[in-house]
C-alpha cells in the first residue's frame, strides 16, 4: 500500500510526465519558428529571395498563430486538450511535409501559415494543463521548463538542422522533421491526460462557469485586464533577440559583420538557445522563491537591454567571447517566462487559456516584426550580391538592431507597469 509520501511524489511526477510531454508540440513548434537560420541560404540559391521576401515567408508562421490564438484559446478552455494537441500535431507535420515538396512561393506561404496556425496551440496547451496539474505556487518554474522543451527545439533547429540540410539538403532535412513530428505524436497519444483523476468534478465546474459566463463575456474579462496587455507586451519585446538572431538573423550577421565561418556563428547562436535553457526554469525558480513577480521582471528587462547593447555596440569578439556574450543574453531574456505566470495569477482559473491566448497575440506579433527587420537592413543599400548570396555591411546590421534595442525598452516601461501579485491568485473562481 502506497504511503501518502509515496503517492504525492508519484504524482508529482505524473504531473510533470503530462505537462513535459505535452511541450513536446511546443518544442516541435521552436524548431518550425528557428529552422530559416539552418536554410535560408539554401532558399536564397534555389529562389532568389531578398530579404524581405525572406523574411515574409518566415512571418507567415506569426500571421497564422496571432490569428488562430483567440480560438486556441478558448477551444482550450472549453475541450479536450488532449485531442485537440493530437489533431493540430497532425496537420503541423503534413503542412511541413508539404513545404518540403513543393516550390511555389504561395504555396510555401500557405504551409507555413498552417504550421503557425496548428502552433498556436503549442504553448497554450501546455499552460492549460499546467494550470491543472499543478499548484499556482509552482506555476513559474513549470512555466521555466516548459519554455526549456521548446528551447531544445530551437537547439535542434541550429546545428543539427544545419548539419542535415548540408549534407542531403534543405527538403530532406525538413522530411526529417516530419517524421520526427510523428514519432512525438505517438508519444503525446500513449502519455497525455487532461486531467488528474478526481479533478473531474472541477473541471465540470470550470466548464458551466464559463458557460454562464459566455463567449464574448469571458473575452471581454481577458481583454480588459491590462496586466494581459502589459505582460504580453513584456514577453514580446524580450523575445525579439531570439526571434530575430535565433529565428533567421543571428548566423547572417555573425558571418557577414563579425566574420565568423557559419560553423562558427551558428555555435554562438545556439548558445542563445542554451541560455534560455538554463535561465528559464532559473527565472522562474527564483521568482517562484521570492514570491515576486514585478521586480525580477523589471531587472530582466535592464540586464536584457545592457547585454543587448554589448552585442549591437562591441567589435568583433573573439570567437570564446561571443559564445559568452550570447550565452549571457539566453540568461538574462529568459526572464520573459515570469510574464506567464502574472497573466494565469490575474485572471479567474477558467478562462486561462483565454487570457494566455490574449498576450500571446502580443507575444507572437513580435515574430511580425521580422520582416521588418528586413526592410531596416535593404533601407541602407549598402548590400552586395556575391555567389548569388546579399552581403550586408555593419551599418546596415546596425540600422536594424535599433529595433531591438526599442523594443527591450518598452518592454522595461511595461514591467515598471505591471502590478504584482505576489505567486497568488488575484481572482478566485467564483
Amino acid at each position: 500500500m502506497a504511503t501518502p509520501a509515496k503517492a504525492s511524489k508519484l504524482n508529482m511526477f505524473l504531473s510533470w510526465l503530462v505537462v513535459l510531454t505535452s511541450a513536446l508540440f511546443f518544442f516541435y513548434n521552436f524548431i518550425q519558428m528557428n529552422l530559416f537560420n539552418s536554410i535560408n541560404s539554401s532558399l536564397v540559391k534555389e529562389f532568389g529571395f531578398s530579404a524581405e521576401r525572406l523574411g515574409y515567408l518566415y512571418a507567415f508562421y506569426s500571421y497564422g498563430n496571432v490569428l488562430f490564438l483567440f480560438p486556441a484559446g478558448m477551444l482550450l478552455d472549453r475541450f479536450s486538450v488532449r485531442k485537440i494537441l493530437l489533431v493540430v500535431f497532425t496537420i503541423s507535420v503534413i503542412a511541413t511535409y508539404i513545404f518540403s515538396n513543393v516550390s511555389d512561393f504561395w504555396i510555401m506561404n500557405a504551409s507555413r501559415f498552417a504550421i503557425g496556425a496548428t502552433g498556436a496551440f503549442g504553448f497554450l496547451s501546455s499552460i492549460r494543463l499546467a494550470s491543472r496539474w499543478f499548484d499556482p505556487r509552482h506555476m513559474a518554474l513549470v512555466i521555466g521548463m516548459v519554455v526549456t522543451m521548446a528551447v531544445l527545439g530551437g537547439i535542434a533547429a541550429q546545428a543539427p538542422l544545419t548539419w542535415f540540410t548540408q549534407e542531403l539538403g534543405w527538403r530532406p532535412a525538413l522530411q526529417i522533421v516530419a517524421i520526427l513530428g510523428l514519432v512525438l505524436i505517438a508519444i503525446q497519444f500513449i502519455i497525455v491526460r487532461d486531467e488528474p483523476k478526481g479533478l473531474e468534478k472541477i473541471e465540470v465546474k470550470e466548464h458551466v462557469q464559463l458557460e454562464k459566463l459566455g463567449f464574448w463575456h469571458s473575452l471581454g474579462i481577458a481583454i480588459v485586464n491590462k496586466q494581459n496587455w502589459l505582460s504580453g507586451i513584456y514577453i514580446s519585446l524580450v523575445n525579439l533577440p531570439l526571434f530575430v538572431f535565433g529565428g533567421i538573423w543571428g548566423v547572417s550577421y555573425l558571418t557577414q559583420v563579425h566574420n565568423f565561418d557559419s560553423s562558427q556563428a551558428t555555435a554562438v547562436i545556439t548558445m542563445m538557445f542554451v541560455g534560455m535553457m538554463i535561465g528559464s526554469p532559473l527565472s522562474g525558480w527564483l521568482s517562484d522563491r521570492v514570491k515576486l513577480r514585478k521586480l525580477p521582471m523589471i531587472i530582466g528587462a535592464i540586464l536584457s537591454l545592457s547585454v543587448m547593447s554589448a552585442v549591437v555596440f562591441a567589435p568583433t569578439l573573439s570567437f570564446a567571447a561571443e559564445i559568452c556574450l550570447y550565452l549571457l543574453l539566453g540568461l538574462v531574456i529568459s526572464s520573459q517566462v515570469i510574464g506567464y505566470p502574472v497573466i494565469a495569477e490575474s485572471n479567474i482559473h477558467s478562462i486561462t487559456a483565454t487570457a494566455t491566448s490574449l498576450s500571446s497575440v502580443l507575444i507572437m506579433s513580435g515574430g511580425m516584426l521580422v520582416p521588418f527587420f528586413g526592410w531596416l537592413l535593404d533601407q541602407s543599400g549598402g548590400a552586395q550580391m556575391i555567389n548569388g548570396v546579399k552581403i550586408y555591411s555593419a551599418a546596415d546590421f546596425l540600422q536594424a538592431n535599433y529595433m531591438l534595442l526599442i523594443g527591450l525598452l518598452i518592454a522595461l516601461i511595461a514591467s515598471l507597469l505591471i502590478k504584482e501579485t505576489y505567486c497568488k491568485q488575484l481572482h478566485k473562481q467564483q
